[in-house]
């Protein structure tokens, strides 16, 4: 759940920036995406990434009029998505984490995709001449403390989360960053598991759809792994559950295909939309009553910008300096 970002009206002039003058994507590469296309592991149950088209089917692109919400557009299409304001929201119509629970949120039948980049860094650094992003958007993110009898969610529509692989001036994977919790987190290519000789692993977390370079649960009992509260506004424990029950990756690689979106250009109207994909983030707190459980919803939050008002859009080799190492956790 890659976070809000800070300064966004900054941002957004730097990340147009970016759209209109970043280093051009090399000769062949789509190919490149193809072939370090991640394979990602996740709940059968969860949602899957894909398109935003289905999403913006089901939502209405909206505006503030005083403390209410007006609806600019039902259904917009991507195209009405170009250059909106930060003041813009996209709302899930008929649904919304401040009153409801995830059983609200319709799974559509289609297809998985993911949204690829290739960006050539201006001067090398650090062994890395270019970083292949690969953007996952799903529709809900409903991260809950247990998968089976949850007390505490946490919860916001339009989640984007990324994976980049990092590669050398001869074309080499050098090492794989993996978004987690607006952070995330790097390994060494030679630690990544790969199938098919080169599709990087990923775990993805049940409702949070943080990304893991290893499977099985995160956060110890006594020592748990936090949300930074940079996102939230509050302190949230992290238990995050990861499952291999539906794989999604290349044809040849795996049974259910995960399609490649090259938006290297960075042509896709839906780019320089600076508002919220959703109307706010919500936690629930669970009370255990006669008849089940009774949650009370806390706004703590907006919900995420597009990927390029991210930092890592804008210089991917930022998370290669920055994040921390993976220590397997």
């Amino acid at each position: 759940m890659l976070g809000r970002a800070i300064g966004l009206a900054l941002l957004g002039v730097t990340a147009l920036s970016a759209l209109a003058a970043g280093p051009a994507s090399p000769a062949g590469g789509a190919a490149l995406l193809a072939r370090y296309e991640p394979v990602v592991e996740l709940y059968r149950a969860d949602w899957k990434p894909s398109a935003v088209e289905p999403f913006l089917a089901g939502a209405d692109l909206e505006r503030p009029v005083g403390i209410r919400w007006r609806v600019v557009r039902r259904s917009p299409p991507a195209s009405a998505l170009a250059g909106g304001s930060a003041g813009l929201r996209l709302d899930t119509r008929g649904c919304t984490p401040a009153v409801n629970l995830d059983a609200c949120y319709v799974h559509r039948a289609q297809p998985a995709s993911v949204y690829g980049r290739v960006w050539v860094s201006p001067t090398a650094s650090a062994g890395i001449s270019s970083v292949l992003q690969y953007w996952f958007f799903y529709p809900l993110d409903d991260w809950r403390n247990s998968p089976t009898r949850p007390t505490l969610w946490h919860m916001h529509e339009g989640d984007w989360e990324e994976v980049s692989v990092a590669l050398d001036a001869a074309g080499g994977p050098v090492s794989v960053a993996a978004s987690q919790h607006n952070l995330g987190v790097t390994r060494t290519w030679a630690r990544v598991r790969v199938d098919g000789g080169t599709h990087p692993v990923v775990y993805v977390a049940l409702g949070s759809h943080a990304n893991y370079l290893s499977p099985g649960f995160r956060g110890v009992a006594g020592v748990p792994h936090r949300i930074p509260t940079r996102f939230s506004g509050v302190p949230l424990v992290e238990p995050d559950f990861t499952s291999a029950q539906a794989t999604y990756g290349p044809a040849g690689v795996t049974a259910d295909v995960l399609g490649i979106v090259d938006i290297s250009d960075g042509t896709a109207p839906w780019l320089s939309f600076a508002g919220s994909w959703g109307d706010g983030a919500y936690v629930l707190l669970g009370e255990q009553t006669k008849t089940g459980t009774r949650y009370a919803h806390l706004r703590v939050g907006g919900s995420p910008i597009g990927p390029a008002f991210h930092d890592i859009w804008r210089d991917p080799l930022l998370q290669f300096r920055s994040w921390p190492a993976d220590d397997g956790h």
